[in-house]
């Protein structure tokens, strides 16, 4: 009988990325936080014969190629996809990341290979600019990434080695080539601090070439704005987390929607997104857009708050006659779950 493993992987927001200046050498850098739902749930299978493109969703498919050309030695098996749940694409949930890693653990445990998880995300090529999807993936929890090294000459990365580690330039996760950043914090949550994410039908966030551009056009971020957020990651989040101050951590993630690059992003977005802000100040503790949106998210104390906003946000939105996804969780403190199957 042929082989099955089946991996759970978090959600995740991206609450903000932190150096988008540069002048210190370093860029990227990030703080977000690992969800139970929304989530992703595959299963890859070991099969007899070579698998027809048909047969795989369409977005594993250049995962699987690059799992290919990259892994040595080269994979012994055929393998086939199915996507048990899926995780909405380009909506700030950070799924192609989940995807890659998902797929290429998998493949990985029913062809006997020990990989880490930054190893896998170099094999799958996904971290190169934030580092929270991948380590949300590994152990969850909220996540403080340390960005990577940043040199403006490409004549400074002359060793292999060294372009692996270095960027030249700003560019998103999915433009980056380099491996993912270090991870200098990584923290459970309180289990009663619920996230309502709004997930509303309007254009996706920023992806492929448009996210580039945008990249290009507002980077480098001037220093007296980097230098702010740091501040504030610094003595308001990190603090607040070990605390377990929800009401500091709720308020200032607000305060950064109007900070550095996270303004840029929410600047960008439809006026639904402005709109929910709105209608989040007064009902929850704190509020913000995950990465490019147009996940909403809003933060309340206790299960029961959760369900409650998630079911008036749900009005909300019909009342502005805008479809929209209205989920609600908690942090996910755990990272994937994986379970092989024979």
């Amino acid at each position: 009988m042929n082989s099955s493993v089946t991996v759970t992987s978090p959600g995740r927001l991206h609450f903000a990325l932190i150096d988008l200046n540069g002048e210190l050498g370093r860029v990227d850098g990030g703080i977000g936080v690992a969800l139970n739902e929304p989530c992703l749930k595959i299963e890859v299978s070991a099969v007899d014969k070579e698998v027809d493109e048909k047969d795989n969703p369409e977005k594993v498919i250049p995962v699987l190629e690059r799992i290919r050309g990259r892994i040595k030695p080269e994979l012994k098996g055929n393998y086939r996809v199915r996507i048990l749940k899926p995780l909405p694409s380009h909506v700030g949930l950070g799924s192609q990341t989940q995807v890659s890693l998902s797929v290429a653990k998998a493949i990985c445990m029913l062809e006997d290979r020990s990989y880490g998880v930054a190893e896998l995300a170099k094999l799958v090529g996904r971290g190169g600019t934030s580092g929270i999807g991948t380590a949300a993936f590994d152990k969850g929890g909220f996540i403080l990434d340390g960005g990577h090294v940043f040199r403006k000459s490409e004549a400074e990365r002359e060793k292999e080695e060294e372009r692996e580690k270095i960027k030249t330039s700003f560019l998103p996760s999915s433009a980056s080539k380099v491996s993912p950043p270090p991870i200098l914090f990584q923290h459970a949550l309180p289990e009663d601090w619920f996230f309502v994410v709004a997930i509303p039908e309007v254009k996706r966030g920023a992806h492929g070439t448009e996210e580039i551009e945008i990249f290009k056009w507002y980077c480098p971020i001037k220093r007296e704005e980097v230098e702010e957020i740091c501040r504030i990651v610094l003595m308001r989040i990190l603090p607040s987390v070990l605390e377990k101050d929800i009401d500091t951590f709720a308020a200032t993630l607000t305060m950064l929607q109007e900070v550095s690059f996270k303004k840029r992003e929410v600047e960008l977005q439809q006026d639904i997104i402005k709109e929910l802000f709105g209608f989040f100040e007064a009902r929850a503790l704190g509020h913000g857009m995950s990465s490019f949106g147009p996940a909403t998210y809003a933060i309340v104390e206790e299960e029961k708050k959760a369900k409650e906003l998630a079911v008036a946000t749900k009005e909300f939105l019909e009342g502005k006659r805008i479809r929209a996804s209205v989920t609600y969780s908690n942090g996910n403190n755990r990272g994937s779950e994986i379970v092989k199957k024979r």
